[in-house]
């Protein structure tokens, strides 16, 4: 499952607008209050019309807030028929869905013309709660907003108890404040029983003399996605869940290539932020996925959405965080936000999306400072301090060749230069005009 292209129809601030998006990976930029978020909210609400057909699973409507308003004489009247449209193309099989809120004193969002997904979603339901079938491959939902950041005090995890495949699955998938217990809790109970069965294998090998059957918990899962967040956490690789310390604990390696046995809770905010959003998505691809073993996280598909992709993470791993998530989940479908110019490097060209202004060239092909002024706007590379000096001086060599500038007008220039280095070349520069 993915989203091949959305459109939003009075919804928050847009008016009419359609949006295409990338197999892989797409990020959208653009200045504060062009949209980005709104974006993900039509993304988020498209994506969990898919959980309408599934037993258990959460619903999620169109709100009154999401219904756009116009100024109008001293008040924003809501506009009608917010909705929104998508659509998915694989295979040859097209799947189109909208969902409509027909005002905003409308008690429920429409679903009658979502029919082609909700039957998707129900015939994959009836497969797995009915036919009782094992090897259904089920697509991974995941949205991660601003309220990610894990800054909480140390966590106490209980092991996780065995449910429904499709109720852990999709447990709050969609939330706005994100899932960061039960991941860990899935990972400490996934290994204790590995190791508990892998004892009694053992044993029963050495002392028995005889081949036990097949291991009824797949070491091979856990390992998939404990590898997932190796991949996408830099310096720190998981290995074991740690009973000391009550947390998932793995090799961090230093600059100076010494390592140690550091904890989870121990990283830093971003590197903690980031393995709990990685820990989330792969362990969703582990139950969802399991029967594919080793290959349950690569194998996945599915949708990931990212607010503020960049959020608490440094340039260098800005750098190569959209080539991290892409290696990690190779058949998942991102699409995020940043306000980073080193994330946009990063892209091709048919992975931005710019609300600013329309480009066809591949950031990846620009160096970063053109980045910032060709396809993000800002207008110099440079600070601003330094801008208003390049300003100064340029107006005052303007003025000083001029005819019209007098020595009282040049004199106040020179007074509001603070940089004394310039203000003594430009003086320099009077002089030699004998003004």
């Amino acid at each position: 499952m993915r989203i091949d292209s959305l459109t939003l129809n009075n919804f928050r601030n847009f008016e009419h607008k359609r949006f295409e998006f990338s197999s892989h990976f797409t990020v959208v930029i653009g200045d504060n209050g062009k949209g980005k978020s709104t974006i993900l909210q039509g993304l988020r609400l498209a994506a969990a019309t898919f959980l309408l057909g599934i037993d258990e699973a959460e619903r999620l409507h169109i709100d009154k807030e999401d219904v756009r308003r116009i100024d109008s004489s001293k008040r924003f009247v809501p506009q009608k028929n917010c909705y929104f449209e998508a659509h998915w193309n694989e295979f040859g099989n097209e799947i189109s869905w909208k969902r409509t809120r027909p005002s905003a004193g409308a008690q429920r969002t429409t679903y009658k013309e979502a029919k082609q997904m909700i039957e998707y979603a129900e015939e994959l339901n009836y497969r797995v709660n009915e036919q009782k079938e094992e090897n259904v491959d089920l697509p991974v939902l995941c949205f991660f907003g601003t309220a990610r950041l894990w800054t909480d005090a140390k966590q106490t995890f209980k092991l996780k108890k065995k449910g429904s495949l499709l109720k852990d699955g999709y447990a709050r998938c969609l939330a706005f404040k994100p899932d960061k217990i039960t991941p860990f809790e899935w990972i400490k109970s996934y290994y204790w029983k590995y190791l508990k069965e892998y004892k009694e294998r053992y044993f029963f090998e050495q002392f028995e003399n005889k081949k036990p059957n097949k291991m009824l918990v797949d070491g091979d899962v856990l390992f998939a996605v404990l590898e997932a967040i190796a991949t996408c956490v830099p310096n720190w690789r998981p290995e074991e869940w740690d009973e000391d310390s009550d947390d998932l604990t793995g090799v961090y390696t230093y600059e100076d290539g010494s390592s140690a046995y550091v904890p989870l809770f121990y990283l830093s905010d971003g590197l903690r932020t980031m393995a709990t959003l990685v820990a989330n998505i792969a362990y969703r691809c582990a139950v969802l996925n399991g029967h594919h073993g080793k290959n349950a996280v690569k194998e996945s598909r599915g949708i990931v959405l990212i607010d503020e992709l960049d959020m608490h993470i440094h340039p260098t791993w800005q750098k190569h965080v959209v080539a991290d998530l892409k290696k990690a989940f190779p058949y998942i479908q991102f699409i995020a936000t940043t306000h980073s110019e080193h994330i946009v490097q990063s892209l091709e060209s048919n992975e931005l999306i710019n609300l600013d202004r329309l480009s066809d060239v591949s950031p990846n092909e620009l160096r970063i400072d053109e980045v910032a002024t060709e396809i993000m706007g800002v207008e110099s590379p440079y600070s601003l301090e330094n801008q208003k000096k390049y300003v100064q001086a340029k107006t005052f060599l303007k003025d000083l060749k001029g005819d019209h500038a007098t020595n009282g007008k040049l004199d106040e220039q020179l007074a509001a230069v603070s940089d004394p280095g310039l203000r003594a070349f430009l003086e320099l520069n009077k002089m030699a005009q004998g003004k």
